[in-house]
């Protein structure tokens, strides 16, 4: 609740017709009352009510003050009531950022089971790689995989990520399998926009780490690009489990390199550093933390 204010004070006192109504209406003591009006006058240099014995009645200043004053005042408690109902209710649109991949495949359909049971709720999102900016483009919340580089942000952790080197059949019957990640440098590699450094390949095997410099006919920022290309055997992808996984099921593209895997990592819902908390957004929150015990491409991509 905002601070009583003596414009609150008098408007409340014009409508109550005395200082004693006003004062028990607010619950305050009537002198409060008077000495919050009086200074209200003091403030503005005029004189807003005349004061007798018996009764309380307005200045012709104080009268016009009045008639602009109190609308205003009722519209800031109308506004005021609507903000605390959508701090309580999910209403009201939820923007969301999204991987393309992990969305139109996984997210989809959950996300529209959460909506459903929200009529008021409407969602907005965006199913792209890019890295949005929270703040500047208005986001309520993005799912992000990788490390949380902005500190501005809230993280919350969500699901587990494994990277690893795929190819097709097709391919590794042509070109063989690497047998040591250095052999990379003499494969055709399919390449992620996104990544820090896309030609950098940094993979470990248990305490043993090797970086290796690669290359290839195609540098993609869609990971489903790159996996349809993997398929045809245009070259082998270093990409994350989800983004393999269905493939990796139907046995379109197979994990090379066993033993050896890249950085895991996590999935995480990022939000702008915000005081109040909307229901929806809390809610939604909530929703993907318990979405899935074990995310489903977690036993549909073997391990590399």
């Amino acid at each position: 609740m905002r601070q009583l204010s003596d414009v609150d004070v008098f408007v409340r006192v014009v409508d109550a017709g005395s200082y004693a109504t006003a004062a028990k209406a607010l619950g305050i003591s009537r002198s409060h009352a008077s000495r919050m009006v009086s200074a209200l006058e003091a403030r503005l240099g005029v004189r807003l009510l005349h004061r007798t014995t018996r009764r309380i009645s307005t200045t012709q200043t104080g009268q016009t003050f009045y008639e602009t004053c109190s609308p205003l005042l009722e519209a800031l408690t109308a506004a005021e009531a609507r903000a605390a109902a959508e701090r309580d209710d999910v209403v009201g649109t939820l923007r969301i950022s999204a991987p393309a991949h992990l969305g139109l495949h996984y997210l989809a359909a959950p996300i529209a089971r959460f909506q459903a049971q929200y009529p008021g709720l409407e969602t907005v999102i965006d199913y792209s790689d890019r890295k949005v900016d929270l703040v500047a483009e208005g986001f309520d919340l993005a799912i992000r995989g990788g490390s949380v580089e902005n500190s501005s942000l809230v993280a919350k952790r969500l699901w587990p990520i494994r990277m690893g080197v795929y190819g097709s059949p097709r391919y590794f019957e042509v070109n063989g399998h690497p047998r040591h990640p250095t052999d990379l440098t003499q494969h055709r590699c399919l390449l992620y926009a996104h990544n820090s450094q896309p030609r950098q390949w940094r993979l470990h095997r248990g305490d043993e780490e090797v970086v290796v410099t690669v290359n290839g006919p195609m540098i993609s920022t869609s990971t489903e690009a790159l996996t349809v290309a993997g398929r045809e055997g245009l070259g082998l992808v270093f990409l994350p489990d989800f983004a393999v996984a269905r493939m990796a099921a139907s046995g379109e593209l197979r994990p090379t390199l066993t033993g050896w895997a890249g950085p895991s990592s996590w999935f995480w819902a990022l939000r702008p550093h915000r005081t109040h908390l909307p229901a929806r957004l809390r809610l939604f929150i909530d929703f993907l933390s318990t979405l899935w015990t074990e995310p489903p491409w977690a036993t549909l991509a073997p391990a590399p």
